[in-house]
């Protein structure tokens, strides 16, 4: 059974009505080819992040089984796929990701961060900076490795161009994820509401068994549409349409969205997490955020002191976060950061990003650490310490 009313990455099984979700990272190749006969590891690829989040528990429409499919895939995520491109002595290309450690990814966030719900090749995981075949593989690895152990991977497959959305879609399915999301094409955009539905029903249609959340982060994509506009009506458009995942701190959009929707048990996944106590009285079903990579345990704490109504201690757990992201906003936190502190935390490496976004500074990493340290969200035997020099 899916989670009640969220979707997006895997399902974490917490004894209360809230789901984490982690947003994944993509691991990536921060150094130059090895030369032939001389394979090492420091050839290895940076791997992307997941983001995860909370949710309730819902009973989903049908789509398609999780199970029993090749890994394969290249311009459809289920379709023959194109190996990765290889340096001489089997190693990698500088900049290419590292598939190989997503099974390890898997482990470290069900079992370090009780994380067991996943949102792939979204904005932590710089989707919209793969090609169509790397998303399709990133999204079949991340299935097949998650398999038995994940409870949803939901996969973005949001694009500027309506066929590569529909052709990620389609391969979605294919691979048997658990439901697809698609952000507003941000270049030549929609400017009312009627386009940006036909853009999404045109997706969905592509995957129609599928489970369909919108991605909600007008901070990025530059449509300013309201979510409470948007969802009015949307499930006559878009039969599939399950949620929204809201990644914005307009708290009166989202209250809305939810007041307005109390009889149509959409899930409504919250994507801002040093606002998500606010969320959570309003009534979100859900989180998906990066910060639950390495924070998902003093997160859970929050989740489950609100579900037992200790708002208490539900506050304090929500300041302490708090302390720790407007720390690192102030040094300047975004993608490349994210995937630093996880190296750090997990030891996995998740690489540098790709450009135009810069790998963090040294700096910013030893700041970083020295303050999660003093906020007591990790000892000197919780760091496992990745390859911190690909990262920053």
């Amino acid at each position: 059974m899916r989670d009640e009313r969220a979707f997006g990455e895997p399902r974490c099984k917490f004894q209360c009505s809230q789901v984490l979700w982690s947003r994944s990272c993509a691991p990536v190749c921060s150094q130059a080819p090895a030369l032939a006969g001389t394979p090492g590891e420091e050839g290895t690829p940076p791997v992307r992040p997941a983001l995860g989040y909370w949710r309730r528990r819902r009973n989903c429409s049908s789509r398609a089984g999780r199970g029993g499919h090749v890994v394969r895939g290249r311009r459809d995520k289920e379709l023959a796929w194109e190996p990765e491109r290889s340096g001489a002595g089997g190693l990698a290309a500088a900049g290419e990701i590292n598939f190989s450690v997503i099974g390890r990814y898997v482990d470290y966030l069900v079992e370090e961060q009780g994380v067991k719900n996943v949102f792939v090749n979204g904005t932590t995981g710089e989707g919209l900076s793969l090609s169509i075949s790397e998303r399709c593989r990133v999204a079949e690895e991340w299935v097949t490795k998650g398999r038995n152990k994940l409870d949803q991977i939901v996969i973005h497959v949001g694009a500027l161009s309506l066929k590569e959305s529909q052709e990620l879609a389609q391969h979605a399915a294919e691979i048997g994820a658990d439901g697809i999301a698609v952000i507003a094409p941000f270049f030549l955009k929609p400017w009312n509401k009627d386009a940006l539905i036909n853009f999404l029903k045109e997706v969905a249609a592509a995957a129609p068994a599928l489970p369909f959340y919108y991605y909600h982060i007008p901070a990025l994509t530059g449509v300013k549409i309201r979510a409470e506009e948007l969802l009015d009506g949307i499930q006559d458009k878009i039969p599939s349409f399950q949620g929204l995942k809201f990644s914005d701190t307009d708290l009166l959009d989202f209250g809305q969205c939810v007041d307005q929707n109390r009889q149509r048990q959409f899930a409504f996944l919250f994507g801002v997490d040093e606002q998500l106590l606010s969320a959570l009285v309003m009534g979100a079903t859900g989180a998906v955020g990066s910060t639950y990579n390495y924070l998902g345990k003093k997160t859970k704490q929050m989740l489950e002191a609100f579900e037992r109504k200790d708002f208490s201690s539900a506050l304090s757990h929500q300041f302490c976060i708090q302390r720790f992201i407007n720390f690192v906003v102030k040094l300047g936190f975004g993608v490349s950061q994210t995937k630093a502190i996880m190296t750090l935390v997990s030891g996995i490496p998740m690489g540098p990003p790709r450009l135009p976004l810069q790998k963090a500074s040294r700096e910013f990493t030893d700041n970083a650490e020295a303050k999660l340290k003093s906020l007591d969200f990790l000892s000197c035997t919780d760091l496992k310490g990745g390859d911190m020099e690909a990262c920053s």
